[in-house]
């Protein structure tokens, strides 16, 4: 069985001057990477609270995350198609924006939202039922991996 390619990005804050933190993607086999992400020297935006929700520290990324451009190299070399859905496609291609602007390159990856996949257009009571928003980006691609492949078997 061939999965599409989910991808989740956690943020420094909620506002639009905003940086990734984490990412993660999936692959066609339905293999789950994710990474943490160094902050870009001109990077300053931070919101404390959110340190709680997803659990990483500005110190933690210094410490145990992969360059920006690290992180670009991997992604693209996973993808077989420029192609992603996301939980929040808008977000999500900004945030990948702001990756791709920290080393000059503009991004070549299509964002797309999940709910156009046949059998994700309706998650509203879902997203409710297992904490979506509240989970880390890893656990996002996971439970949107698990929700297209039981929308597929019925």
């Amino acid at each position: 069985m061939e999965y599409p390619a989910f991808i989740a990005i956690d943020a420094s804050s909620y506002e639009d001057t905003a940086h990734p933190v984490a990412i993660a993607w999936s692959l066609t086999d339905g293999t789950v990477k994710t990474t943490l992400i160094q902050p870009d020297d001109d990077w300053d935006d931070w919101d404390f609270a959110l340190e709680e929700l997803h659990g990483i520290s500005q110190d933690t990324l210094y410490q145990m995350g992969e360059t920006g451009w690290s992180v670009i190299r991997e992604l693209e070399a996973d993808l077989d198609q420029p192609f992603v859905l996301a939980d929040n496609a808008e977000r999500s291609e900004l945030m990948l924006e702001r990756l791709y602007d920290a080393y000059g390159k503009e991004s070549s990856i299509e964002v797309g939202a999940c709910q156009s996949e046949p059998g994700l257009d309706n998650l509203g009571d879902w997203y409710e039922d297992t904490n979506f928003w509240n989970q880390p980006c890893d656990e996002r691609v996971r439970l949107l991996l698990f929700q297209w492949n039981e929308n597929k078997r019925s």
